[in-house]
């Protein structure tokens, strides 16, 4: 699942993965659902923490 990505993603790549809008991605770091690595201004997400997100969503389903 996502081996097309790198392990270290941008919220565009993780708007692509999920099929969600950047905003709603931004909206989820800034929630806490969504663990990030800042760098600066940018922020960057490890696919494991993608994965993460989605066994919780999914499990509180």
């Amino acid at each position: 699942m996502f081996r097309e990505y790198p392990d270290i993603v941008s919220v565009k790549d993780v708007s692509l993965m999920l099929n969600l809008s950047p905003k709603k991605v931004y909206e989820l770091i800034h929630t806490g659902k969504l663990d990030i690595i800042p760098c600066g201004r940018v922020f960057r997400i490890a696919k494991l923490s993608v994965f993460e997100y989605l066994v919780k969503s999914t499990s509180a389903a």
